[in-house]
This record gives C-alpha cells, structure tokens and sequence, in this order.
C-alpha cells in the first residue's frame, strides 16, 4: 500500500510492499529520510530538486514523487529498458503499467520485478531470490548496508522494517 507525504513543492509517496531495500534514499538527504522520525518522510525539509534527484536512484518504484511546484515530473525518453540485476531481479525503467491481481493498475516510472519465481509480492521482486541463493547473469547492483538492508545475504522481512510504523 503507498502511503503519501505530501509537501508544499513536492509530494512523495512509499510502498513497503515493493521495495528491495538498496537504501539509496538513506544515503540521499537525511534532513529529509530519516528511519527514526514519524513520519520518516519530510518533503518540506529539503529542496525539492534534490529530492526528486534521491528518489530517482530508487531502482523499485517504492519511491516516489509528484512535483506541486509546476516543475518537471519524472520522465524517460519514450522506450522502456530491462536490464537483469546479476543473482536478482530485472530492474525496468520506463512507463511501466502493472495490472495487479484485484484488478487495480499502477503506472511506474521505476520497478524490480522477480526473475527467481519465489517471490511472494510477485510480479515485484521481494529479495526472495537471496533465501534461495539465486543464480543468474546480469549487471552488478552497489548494495548499500543500512538499518533497512543490515546484511547483503538476506532480506529484510516487512514486519522488521522501521518504515511500515508509520
């Protein structure tokens, strides 16, 4: 479920369900992310091109963002690409319509979506493939180790995410 943060330039919304905890946005603007607030999310707290420029190197889609201040929203050049993440999913980027099983459609700017099969959130990845000790070829992804991701072997369950409090 994607919950909203909605500042006076930029709005910002998360959906626990499918992110695979890269922590890119921890290392972005901390003024901005932080795991131990309620909310974590404070859009006002810095500038809204640098926040929408931390929310673009979220590979999921978990993160996103809508500009209120008349500025650009997050666009791609018309074509979507996949490029398979090595030992991990296929990381897409472009617009990307996901039709879920209750009927509802998301449109993506961002998604991680499973190649291993033993995903539980499927067709989004949910780091199942690290259980499994998943093996394939692709480019190597920079894991960053943060309180949301403490080890590179496995995957942090939802219920342990500090970020599902809110």
């Amino acid at each position: 479920m994607r919950k909203v943060y909605r500042g006076r330039d930029i709005e910002v919304s998360f959906d626990l369900d499918i992110c695979i905890h890269i922590a890119e946005r921890l290392r972005g603007d901390s003024k901005v992310f932080q795991l131990d607030r309620r909310p974590w999310v404070l859009p006002d707290a810095g500038k809204p091109d640098r926040v929408a420029q931390v929310i673009e190197l979220c590979p999921s889609g978990a993160l996103q963002y809508r500009r209120l201040d008349g500025k650009a929203q997050e666009q791609h050049d018309g074509s979507t690409t996949v490029t398979p993440m090595r030992n991990g999913p296929l990381l897409v980027t472009g617009t990307i319509e996901v039709r879920r099983e209750d009927g509802s459609v998301e449109t993506l700017p961002r998604a991680t979506l499973c190649r291993c099969g033993f995903s539980e959130h499927k067709p989004f990845c949910d780091n199942n493939h690290l259980k499994i000790n998943f093996q394939a070829p692709g480019n190597v992804f920079k894991i960053h180790l943060s309180p949301v991701r403490p080890a590179l072997d496995r995957p942090i369950s939802k219920a342990d995410d500090p970020r599902g409090a809110d």
